[in-house]
């Protein structure tokens, strides 16, 4: 008892989160035999093989619990009996089917053993038992696969609600399943399982209907519906059940349906902002002739794009260019006004974190690439005004969050770690210290089906340190830009 025990706090010690999950993430166990685990092992090969090629559950591999098991292989079989040590392998790999299967030799023959078990270690959906003339692991695996088969059909759903967001919602379903945009589904709620008093196993799974609705989008193994009707007053919630209703694709789409799904689909290779920004900018020096600041609004317009090579990895690049007159605001320059001319050029790749799916929910972007800001003032040796550059590779995280069905905030932070500066005129000598950052804040509001307003506020910061009279630089702008995203 006491090595299930340390097996079982072992296990839990590396994830003790609860969660429910679902009965289409599945994980084989280890099986074990009564003559040395030779035949075992090479049924488990084919069973691992059957069901990542079939696809009806998303199987998760087992190597890290296989090697703790291992350390306790004289008494595994032991272990594997015991509801703590499965109800701990589930929260390790997030599964809701636990397979075991157990083979034992009798003369001339075999016996085979196969549990489907629930989360909880307690539960058994499926439980078989049979006897085979003949010590054959394809034979084996043939009866396995059968019993297997027969659990995939009383799966009592075809996929779990992830998020949800107003009448939207985000739900997974098995890549093996047919579904199409358009087709209804039914959201149900598990109420209670039913166990058969003598078999001791689930026989009936007691279920409320929620709500009903339609698939409006699909992406790699999700799905995004629209809620049409509310069967019961209750909140829709991560964890419900989607059943699928029949679906012809054949079928005529009315042209209200039409509309709808147009109006809530996606692009499939990414986005374009087009914009117009005003900002306010602050130049320094600390020259010859003193330190010396100027400030003014200038304008201009930015194009940046995002294009996503998958859901989660995406390229993206930003333009910008922005002119006005700054005057002065302190320090003697030798001019009072100067023209100003600004740019940034930006290209990089990031990848993004969607807890709750593609089509909504948080979502969480690292990402990094190479930058270059260019500053054009009118020309002074004396002030230490002319044409100048900061540049290098930057690293930037980011993040954004729905507040309702159709704004989204977001927020995004970079930093070049090692900038360099670029002086065309040579009025300076070598930098000491450079510092680049950027920060950006603000909202996005869907105005159609393919196009969103967006409003940001913007603060950029270059900052170069010198030797020498000319001693500092540092160029402030902050911005606001407002326009459009289109998706394509």
């Amino acid at each position: 008892m006491k090595y299930i025990i340390l097996v079982t706090i072992f296990l839990m010690s590396i994830n003790a989160k609860s969660d429910v999950y679902s009965l289409r993430d599945c994980m084989l166990l280890p099986i074990t035999d009564t003559a040395g685990n030779s035949l075992g092992f090479k049924v488990y090969e084919e069973l691992e093989r059957y069901l990542k090629k079939e696809k009806w559950c998303d199987y998760k591999s087992s190597g890290d619990v296989i090697e703790i098991f291992g350390k306790y292989r004289e008494k595994l079989p032991e272990y594997l009996q015991d509801e703590n040590v499965i109800k701990s392998v589930a929260d390790r790999l997030k599964v809701g089917t636990i397979i075991r299967v157990t083979l034992e030799y009798e003369i001339d023959s075999l016996k085979i053993n196969v549990d489907v078990i629930g989360e909880n270690g307690i539960d058994k959906y499926l439980s078989e038992k049979a006897i085979i003339n003949k010590i054959d692991s394809d034979q084996a695996v043939t009866t396995i696969t059968n019993w297997l088969e027969t659990f995939r059909a009383i799966i009592p759903y075809d996929g779990k609600v992830l998020g949800v967001l107003g009448d939207q919602i985000t739900f997974d379903f098995s890549k093996d399943k047919q579904i199409g945009i358009g087709q209804e589904f039914r959201i149900r709620r598990l109420v209670r399982k039913k166990n058969h008093p003598l078999l001791k196993k689930v026989v009936e799974w007691e279920s409320e209907l929620i709500a009903k609705g339609k698939v409006y989008n699909l992406s790699r193994g999700q799905g995004l519906g629209l809620i049409k009707i509310y069967t019961a007053d209750k909140k829709l919630q991560a964890g419900d059940w989607v059943k699928l209703e029949k679906f012809n694709p054949k079928k005529d789409i009315d042209a209200k349906t039409f509309q709808e799904m147009n109006e809530n689909s996606f692009g499939k290779l990414g986005e374009v902002f087009l914009g117009f920004s005003l900002a306010s900018h602050t130049t320094s020096t600390n020259a010859q002739s003193g330190s010396n600041k100027m400030n003014g609004f200038i304008y201009g317009i930015s194009a940046e794009f995002e294009a996503w090579l998958t859901r989660e990895y995406f390229a993206l690049g930003e333009f910008s260019r922005r002119i006005g007159t700054l005057s002065k605001t302190s320090g003697n320059p030798s001019s009072n006004e100067s023209g100003q001319n600004s740019g940034v050029f930006k290209i990089g790749a990031g990848y993004k974190y969607l807890p709750m799916g593609f089509f909504y929910g948080p979502q969480i972007n690292a990402y990094a690439g190479w930058v270059k800001y260019s500053y054009e003032l009118d020309g002074s040796d004396e002030d230490a005004f002319g044409t100048n550059a900061f540049s290098g590779f930057f690293v930037g995280m980011g993040g954004s969050i729905p507040l309702e069905k159709r704004v989204r905030v977001y927020g995004s932070g970079e930093v070049i770690p090692f900038p360099t500066f670029d002086d065309e005129d040579n009025i300076f000598g070598g930098a000491k210290s450079i510092s680049s950052m950027a920060f950006e804040i603000g909202a996005q509001y869907d105005w159609s089906y393919n196009l969103r307003l967006y409003g940001a506020f913007e603060s950029i910061s270059n900052t170069a340190k010198f030797k020498g009279s000319n001693s500092e630089l540092t160029y402030r702008d902050s911005n606001f830009k407002m326009g459009a995203i289109f998706t394509f």
